[in-house]
């Protein structure tokens, strides 16, 4: 039987609700009393439209989108959608499946640079397939153009895989106590290309007793940073047309920006996605809840995003 969790109908912070409907209560009850009817109805106004409005929309959304967590899978209903993604109203994924987990402004950040890199090839941006057997064959792109992009991402998104390494080493220095002095030392060492390698940590935590499983889990953590992360993203449900569009629009910042800050669930090589449209609408006690449990069916999971992000999304001070 699978826990299910839906947005939250109230912001976590209930403040935001109760003091603005006390102050209306009020001031409409006191129009009552004096018998004035633009004090009465005023307040009552105000109320429908904040918090009025944005309560009515968050209880569409706890109609409408459901998370299921299973033993075995993360189960998505959402019957809002969104204009932007074209993913389908009820998604599932294996936990043991899941790869990787990012926010999905990586992914469009990075479909949209690898579009203006092949600007010539006239790639359409309602493309959804952008690995380099899909645009050799439909745009006639050289494959050693995609690789030379692929080479240059993984650069940067090293920045965002070599965060696991960084979360360990952290959970490593409470464990065994290693001293604030001796980890602001090493965090400055690793900072230097040939200090940032498993050998170099192995060398200078041997004074501590860390446990060789601990040991292990660093070392794949480095494994990991070699591996392809750019494969993941190449296949996506994202409309970069209507994305383009709507970013161009007044206002249509505050839309783009709530998908970037979606949560996407991939597999290695990004065959099989989920995307939790809705995930930063449930409140941050059901956002934890879902990502841990996540997190304990499959401890290998790898998150493509930075430490900050990272500690937010587990609320780690």
């Amino acid at each position: 039987m699978g826990k299910t969790i839906r947005p939250s109908i109230l912001p976590d912070n209930k403040k935001l609700v109760i003091y603005p409907l006390t102050v209306c209560l009020v001031i409409a009850g006191t129009g009552i009393i004096i018998n004035n009817l633009i004090v009465i109805v005023l307040p009552l106004i105000v109320l429908g439209v904040f918090p009025g409005l944005p309560v009515f929309f968050h209880l569409l959304m706890h109609i409408f989108v459901k998370f299921e967590l299973h033993p075995d899978k993360i189960f998505i209903k959402d019957y809002l959608g969104s204009k932007i993604v074209r993913a389908p109203r009820q998604q599932e994924m294996a936990h043991a499946d899941i790869a990787y987990i990012y926010y999905l402004g990586k992914e469009i950040n990075l479909l949209k640079n690898l579009l203006n890199k092949l600007k010539k090839f006239k790639i359409s941006p309602k493309e959804n397939d952008y690995t380099k057997e899909n645009l050799a064959a439909k745009y006639g792109v050289p494959a050693e153009k995609i690789e030379s992009f692929e080479k240059d991402s993984q650069n940067i998104l090293n920045d965002y895989t070599a965060t696991a390494v960084l979360i360990k080493l952290d959970e490593i220095y409470r464990r065994y106590n290693v001293p604030k002095k001796t980890a602001r030392d090493i965090s400055r060492e690793l900072k230097k290309d040939e200090k940032f390698n498993y050998e170099y940590l192995r060398d200078r935590l041997k004074d501590y007793p860390v446990e060789l499983k601990d040991l292990d889990e660093l070392k794949d953590e480095f494994s990991n940073i070699q591996a392809d992360v750019v494969l993941p993203f190449l296949l996506t449900k994202v409309n970069l047309a209507k994305y383009k569009k709507i970013s161009s629009y007044r206002g249509g910042m505050s839309v783009t920006a709530r998908v970037d800050n979606a949560l996407v669930f991939a597999s290695k090589d990004g065959n099989e996605k989920v995307y939790l449209m809705h995930f930063h609408d449930l409140s941050r006690e059901s956002r934890q809840s879902v990502i841990q449990e996540i997190k304990n069916h499959n401890p290998n999971i790898t998150y493509l995003m930075t430490k900050s992000e990272y500690n937010n999304l587990f609320k780690l001070d």
